[in-house]
C-alpha cells in the first residue's frame, strides 16, 4: 500500500483533495469506478440530448424558455450561470500588451471563490424546497447567491460540492482554460446529480433540459471569460486539435441532432455545418452548430478547413450524427480522461472517490504544468511548427488529418465490470448512470 500515513481511506475523503500524482495513481484512476461513473453520465446526457425529445416537441433547444423542465437547484443554478457573466462587467479587463492572459480574471475568480459556497447553499436549498417554488423563483435565489446577497451555511457537505465549481472556469494564475476545467463543471453536475439536485430519477426530459440548458448557459459564461480576458488554451493542439477549449458540447451537441425533430431535415447530415445561412439561423437551437459558429465568428478571415481542419474533416467524411457522437466521445476520454497531464488536476472526496490508496496521502503543490497534454507546443509566429497529438479515433494511418468512419468502436462504459468504491458518500442516490455495483438496484 502506497503511502506512510495511517490515514483511512473513509478520512482521506473526507475533504476534497488530488490524489493523481504519478503514473501509477494514473493508472489506478484509469479503471476505477469513479472514471467509468463521470463516463457514464456524460453518455446519459447525450442520450438524454437524442432521446429526449420527439416531433412534437421538436429538437432544438428554446433559448426563450431556459428553465422549462428544470429541477429547481438546476434553476438556481441557472441563475448563477446568469449572474457570473455580469461579473466580467465588475472586473473589466485592463490595457495591456499581452497576447494571452489578462490578469483582471483573476479578481472574476476570487468572487467566485468568495461566492461559491453560498451559490451551493441556495442549490441545496431548493432541492429540499416544496412544490410551492416556481423555478423562476429559484432561479433568483442563484442570482441573489451569486450577487452576494445570501450567507453560505459553511458546513462539509457544501465544501464537497463547491470545490469542483472553483476548478471550472480557468485557473487563475496560469490565466489559461482548457478541457480539464470543462471536465471539472461536468464532475460538478455529476456530484449534484448524486445528491438529488436533477430529481430522484430524471426522466430523458428533465435530463435532456439540464443537459442543454445548464451547459449552453455555462458555454455563455466561458465564452466570456475566454474572450474578454483572452484565456490561454490550455491542452490545445492548434489547428490539428478539436476545439482550443471545448470537447464535451460538440459530443453532446452531435447527440442532439441525432434526435427525433430535428428540423430542417438538412441538419441530419454533418455537411450542415458548412452552411453560414444553417449556422445563423439554427446555431442558438443546436449546441453542435452554436459551437461551429463560435468558432469561425472568433476566427474570422481564415477559412474554416484551414483553422478547424478536425471540425471540417468530421463534416466531410462521416455519413451520420451517430458516428460523429460515438468518435467524439472516444476522442474525450483518449485525449482527456487517459492524459494524467489533465486530470491529475482533479479533485477527489466523498461525491467523486479516490478508489485506491494515492501514492501520497498528503496534498502537495499544486502540479505547476497546465492542462496540456504531453508534446503540446505553443508555436510562436513565423515558426512552422508541428505539434505531437495522440490520432483522433476515426484518423486513417495516413499522414494526413483525413476523418474516416470509425471501424472498431469501444465497449460502451456500462458493459465492464466496476472495481468497488470506498467512497463514504452522502447517501446519494443512485443514478440511472450510475456504476453496477453489488447490492445495488
Amino acid at each position: 500500500m502506497s503511502g506512510s500515513s495511517t490515514e483511512t481511506q473513509s478520512e482521506m475523503n473526507q475533504k476534497p483533495r488530488r490524489c493523481i500524482f504519478n503514473d501509477v495513481d494514473m493508472k489506478h484512476f484509469m479503471t476505477s469506478s469513479t472514471k467509468k461513473e463521470l463516463l457514464n453520465f456524460i453518455e446519459a446526457m447525450g442520450k438524454a440530448c437524442s432521446s429526449g425529445s420527439n416531433e412534437t416537441t421538436g429538437a432544438a433547444f428554446d433559448s426563450s424558455q431556459p428553465l422549462k423542465n428544470l429541477t429547481l437547484p438546476m434553476a438556481c443554478l441557472h441563475g448563477a450561470l446568469q449572474e457570473m457573466v455580469r461579473w466580467v462587467d465588475d472586473f473589466p479587463p485592463t490595457v495591456e500588451a499581452v497576447r494571452f492572459g489578462n490578469p483582471s480574471f483573476r479578481l472574476w475568480h476570487r468572487r467566485l471563490l468568495e461566492r461559491s459556497e453560498a451559490i451551493i447553499t441556495v442549490i441545496l436549498q431548493a432541492r429540499d424546497s416544496d412544490n410551492s417554488v416556481t423555478v423562476e423563483a429559484a432561479c433568483q435565489k442563484g442570482k441573489d447567491a451569486a450577487v452576494g446577497l445570501i450567507h453560505p451555511q459553511g458546513d462539509a457537505s457544501i465544501q464537497q460540492v463547491s470545490c469542483y465549481l472553483h476548478d471550472s472556469f480557468g485557473h487563475a494564475t496560469r490565466l489559461d482554460y482548457g478541457t480539464g476545467h470543462e471536465s471539472s463543471f461536468f464532475v460538478f453536475l455529476l456530484v449534484l446529480s448524486k445528491v438529488k439536485c436533477m430529481g430522484d430519477s430524471p426522466s430523458l426530459e428533465t435530463l435532456r433540459a439540464i443537459t442543454l440548458s445548464i451547459v449552453n448557459q455555462y458555454l455563455t459564461v466561458t465564452r466570456r471569460l475566454q474572450t474578454d480576458y483572452r484565456l490561454e488554451p490550455a491542452g490545445s493542439h492548434g489547428v490539428w486539435g478539436l476545439d482550443d477549449y471545448h470537447c464535451i458540447p460538440f459530443y453532446l451537441g452531435a447527440c442532439q441532432l441525432q434526435s427525433k425533430g430535428v428540423h430542417p431535415l438538412e441538419l441530419l447530415d454533418p455537411k450542415c455545418q458548412n452552411d453560414d445561412y444553417i449556422l445563423k439561423d439554427y446555431g442558438d437551437g443546436y449546441m453542435y452548430l452554436g459551437c461551429i459558429r463560435y468558432i469561425r465568428n472568433l476566427k474570422q478571415g481564415v477559412p474554416f478547413f484551414e483553422s478547424s481542419p478536425m471540425l471540417y474533416d468530421i463534416s466531410q467524411t462521416l455519413p451520420s450524427w451517430d458516428k460523429v457522437a460515438r468518435g467524439l466521445l472516444r476522442l474525450y476520454q483518449g485525449e482527456v480522461l487517459d492524459k494524467r497531464q489533465v486530470v491529475q488536476h482533479f479533485v477527489f472526496s466523498k461525491l467523486f472517490p479516490c478508489t485506491w490508496t494515492p501514492s501520497r496521502l498528503s496534498e502537495a503543490v499544486a502540479p505547476t504544468e497546465t492542462f496540456r497534454t504531453v508534446g503540446d507546443i505553443t508555436s510562436s509566429v513565423g515558426n512552422s511548427t508541428t505539434i505531437p497529438t495522440t490520432r483522433a479515433p476515426w484518423a486513417t494511418s495516413g499522414t494526413s488529418a483525413v476523418i474516416t468512419e470509425p471501424t472498431i468502436m469501444t465497449i460502451a462504459p456500462w458493459a465492464i465490470g466496476n472495481d468497488a468504491t470506498a467512497a463514504d458518500a452522502m447517501a446519494p442516490t443512485s443514478a440511472p448512470w450510475a456504476s453496477n455495483k453489488s447490492g445495488e438496484k
